[in-house]
């Protein structure tokens, strides 16, 4: 089969990269695409360049016209902020935040004032933002480019981040008749950013848990979810150490006489940067004043998020004795080399603790006790955000989350003289969260057993543009007007803005005629002399 993944950035290659080399090792074609080139992650792209001799990597979707682009941009990110209003996000305040900073038009942020509405509320406000949705035009671009490719199945992924434009791939597909399927990403992608806005023909992810998640809150029937693992954890079941430990200490820069504890980082959203590291010191702090011997002399690894290395630099750590972070600099997550040093990390420190990462999964994975602490700094992305709540030992999770920094202390300094007491935790996790089909059977087969069978379906109806949403369009555009409207009118001072900006005109255009006078002048001077030298002389020699 022809399968196309069409990705938010290549970036997404290190979610899918255990799949796509299984359905080339099933003789499946498979081409890449992507919607966006982050500059900030260029790991996935140098990931595309390694494996483009047996695999088509397309480049960027083609994109729409630069007027409907924007209209759409502002319903979509009004949609996404309106699924923050519904009562189980009340305390989400750190993700509703962040959706109205970066796509919540102007004009529109006085729904930020509600503080919540009924779910049933809700849901009519959203479906009637996604009628709204259907009124925008299908990009011709993308139908020619899906005919082209004309692929079997159409595998698109997250599709929910913030007014995602890949919602036009599902739009041009039911054109063109093409199957599509939306595939989870991350453990957070259902709770932790926007919604579907359009249903897909089949939703591929984890768990029961996120399975819910697609029904409550992106309303994805039942029949249309499949449950088969989390795929990109497979490696980690495999992966075997590349350094024994005193080489590993001596690599890092920690001396091999004591155990070690690692500390994970948490991307920039989840963990302001210079927030982490205050937290990390303070942390340090408290273990070298604890009661326990074992803590008051452990040794401490910092892993940063390959993202937010720049925050440690200059090292914080440099005056504490038994302390590092490692990489020094920024690193693509994807490389091998990289991937091995994280294994091996986790693999022979004594204990993992984070603030909210999947850097825990991993750890639980690899057979470590997995420790969270609730701080207040981080209220809003911890005990806010839904997903965390399922790492909690308390709700079948695998980490041990404190309350207080003493009680973390104390845990701590328990599990570390009985370690397989947390083993049945992380066991039980695993296999309801990470491989539900069986702790021993990776995802990735089920995940391409999946797509065989839903090609081998019968193929969607070619779904044409409902006349009715042509009606739509008049409301379109007055929301795009009052949203432009509103971005102008909440310019800083918008008359104030206009008269410095012709007072700059004026002084540009003074500027313009004393050189203009300037020049005229300098020029006459320099005529009047030449005159003077080719007239006058010779007539006062004659006399």
């Amino acid at each position: 089969m022809k399968v196309l993944f069409v990705w938010d950035s290549a970036e997404y290659l290190r979610f899918f990269d255990s799949v796509v080399e299984e359905c080339l090792a099933r003789g499946h074609e498979v081409a890449i695409a992507y919607n966006n080139t982050n500059v900030k992650k260029q790991g996935g792209l140098q990931g595309l360049t390694a494996i483009e001799s047996r695999v088509r990597v397309l480049g960027l979707v083609p994109r729409g016209r630069p007027m409907w682009r924007r209209i759409a941009d502002g319903l979509r990110g009004t949609m996404d902020f309106v699924r923050y209003l519904h009562p189980r996000f009340a305390l989400a305040t750190a993700a509703r935040q962040r959706m109205k900073r970066k796509v919540l038009p102007v004009a529109y942020r006085w729904l930020d004032r509600i503080r919540w509405l009924p779910p049933a509320t809700v849901r009519a406000v959203e479906r009637f933002l996604s009628a709204v949705e259907m009124a925008i035009p299908v990009n011709q671009p993308i139908i020619d480019f899906l005919r082209r490719e004309a692929p079997d199945v159409v595998l698109v992924s997250p599709l929910v981040d913030y007014a995602s434009d890949q919602v036009d791939i599902l739009k041009a597909a039911r054109i063109c008749g093409v199957r599509t399927a939306v595939c989870v990403a991350s453990w957070d992608n259902l709770t932790n950013k926007g919604v579907f806005r359009i249903e897909p023909d089949l939703v591929i992810l984890w768990n029961e848990a996120q399975k819910r998640e697609a029904q409550d809150y992106h309303y994805v029937p039942a029949h249309k979810i499949t449950c088969t693992g989390a795929q990109v954890f497979d490696k980690w079941f495999d992966t075997q150490i590349t350094r024994d430990r005193p080489a590993f200490c001596a690599r890092v820069g920690l001396p091999d006489t004591q155990p070690f504890l690692l500390f994970t980082g948490s991307s920039g959203f989840i963990s302001e940067s210079r927030a982490e590291v205050a937290f990390v010191l303070k942390w340090i702090a408290t273990l070298r004043a604890s009661g326990d011997p074992i803590l008051r002399s452990i040794n401490i690894l910092v892993r940063p998020h390959p993202y937010n290395c720049h925050a440690w630099d200059p090292d914080p750590l440099a005056e504490i004795p038994g302390a590092v972070f490692f990489p020094r600099a920024g690193y693509s997550p994807i490389k091998a080399v990289n991937r091995a040093d994280f294994f091996d990390s986790i693999h022979h420190s004594a204990g993992v603790v984070g603030i909210n990462t999947s850097a825990m999964i991993e750890a639980a994975i690899i057979g470590r006790p997995v420790f969270s602490v609730l701080a207040e700094e981080f209220a809003g992305t911890q005990q806010g955000l839904m997903h965390f709540h399922y790492l909690a030992s308390e709700n079948g999770g695998c980490v041990r989350i404190a309350s207080t920094i003493d009680e973390h202390v104390r845990q701590l300094s328990d599990c570390l003289r009985d370690p397989a007491a947390a083993d049945a935790e992380s066991q039980r996790f695993i296999s309801d969260f990470v491989r539900p089909h069986g702790i021993n059977r990776p995802a990735t087969p089920i995940f391409v057993d999946t797509i065989e069978r839903f090609v081998a379906g019968p193929a969607p109806p070619t779904k044409l543009t409902p006349i009715w949403t042509y009606l739509l369009r008049p409301m379109l555009f007055a929301g795009a007007f009052v949203a432009m409207a509103g971005a102008w009118l909440h310019r800083p001072h918008p008359i104030r803005w206009l008269l410095r900006r012709g007072r700059k005109r004026t002084r540009r255009t003074a500027r313009r005629v004393g050189r203009t006078a300037r020049l005229t002048v300098h020029r006459g001077a320099k005529q009047a002399k030449q005159w003077r030298e080719v007239v006058l002389r010779p007539l006062r020699a004659r006399r």
